[in-house]
């Protein structure tokens, strides 16, 4: 489990991003990742780099008809939005820099336009902080509608920090922390349910994209801890994926088989994970079985066969590592409800040592297929 990447084996955090006020960024930073749930700042110290946040750019021809997929997953998607695409940013300005000075003013009015320009495209939300040094130090009326209309948002997205007030400071805090809550819960709700619709509409030319989908929307519930929606779609995606084994012709059959198991194992880890973080072990281990019935018999050509083994050996690793290390209650005794009544559950099965001796057994096998294959080789070469 150690060897999947870290996206992967955490649940994602909100991600917000601020620009401006660098001094600052350390304790807002602590702030955001104090509550529950913990949030990510991905901060920018002053505005030249707000064209970390732009879109990659998409050079294709109109009029060339559309691309199959490059695979079933997009190569660092899900790193891309925990780490490089907030769902709110805000831009921080000292009052200073928004009152007096006219020269400071048009800076601050063209750092704003170039960030809105940046994050169009994007259903990003902006928010626009203001640093004051005490409480009485108020802007006037018109500087603050001024920046509003600037930056085209709500007069709650709007918000003014008070530096140098303990008590004032852990409120504006507390305040800044719900606007950003409240902001990512709406993006993260509509960026699935923007993806959700193309998959009731079917607006999609391969069954590869039907899959990518499906993971899109599940991370998207993830960022809201809307886990049963993760759930539906996780089980969605592998459901399909599992169908198109025997029908997909975009790679040859070896190399399908090897992505196909890929983005199974990943699929099968979340929906693992979520099941036992909610307390579901009867459920992750009906899963699991599901999960290697699914997937034993699919070994492909015999001179690859050690692939999956490898492969198959590591779903038993890593279920065993998810058993041991999950805080669900595991039963001491087990109740004809545990499993059905054709198959029951057997008590090996709560023990992670059940999983890691078939994983070694499974290694063995991959051990076996290898000198066979080895040995073939060297025959033909005869």
């Amino acid at each position: 489990m150690e060897d999947y990447p870290e996206e992967l084996r955490t649940p994602p955090l909100s991600l917000v991003s601020i620009l401006g006020c660098p001094e600052l960024h350390p304790s807002i930073s602590a702030a955001l990742s104090s509550q529950q749930p913990p949030m990510n700042l991905l901060a920018l110290p002053d505005f030249s780099k707000a064209s970390i946040l732009a879109r990659t750019a998409k050079t294709r021809d109109p009029l060339a008809p559309p691309q199959p997929p490059a695979g079933i997953l997009k190569k660092d998607w899900l790193l891309k939005h925990r780490t490089r695409v907030p769902a709110a940013v805000a831009a921080m300005f000292r009052a200073d820099q928004v009152s007096g000075d006219p020269a400071q003013w048009l800076q601050a009015c063209s750092d704003l336009e170039n960030l809105k320009s940046v994050i169009q495209g994007r259903n990003t939300k902006l928010v626009v902080i203001l640093v004051q040094a005490q409480a009485g130090d108020e802007l006037s009326e018109d500087v603050t509608v001024a920046l509003r209309k600037r930056a085209e948002i709500d007069s709650k997205h709007l918000l003014v920090l008070i530096e140098r007030d303990e008590t004032e400071w852990t409120k504006s805090l507390n305040k800044l922390k719900s606007v950003f809550t409240e902001l990512c819960t709406t993006y993260y709700k509509d960026e699935g349910r923007r993806i959700k619709a193309r998959i009731e509409k079917r607006n999609f030319s391969s069954v590869e994209l039907s899959i990518r989908y499906c993971f899109k929307v599940a991370v998207y519930a993830e960022f809201r801890r809307d886990w049963p929606e993760a759930l539906k779609f996780y089980e969605e995606g592998i459901r399909v994926l599992r169908e198109m084994i025997g029908t997909s012709t975009r790679l040859p059959p070896t190399q399908r088989l090897v992505e196909v198991k890929a983005v199974a194992e990943q699929f099968h880890f979340k929906i693992s994970t979520i099941l036992l973080h909610g307390g579901k072990v009867i459920e992750a281990i009906t899963w699991f079985r599901k999960h290697v019935r699914s997937y034993e018999h699919v070994v492909g050509s015999p001179e690859v066969a050690f692939l999956h083994w490898e492969w198959f050996s590591r779903q038993f690793l890593v279920f065993g590592e998810l058993i041991e290390t999950t805080s669900a209650t595991v039963p001491d005794t087990l109740s004809p409800r545990f499993g059905s009544a054709d198959n029951a559950l057997t008590e090996w099965e709560f023990q992670p040592a059940y999983y890691y001796q078939l994983a070694a057994n499974y290694l063995r096998e991959k051990r076996t297929e290898w000198k066979a294959g080895m040995f073939g080789c060297q025959g033909n070469n005869k």
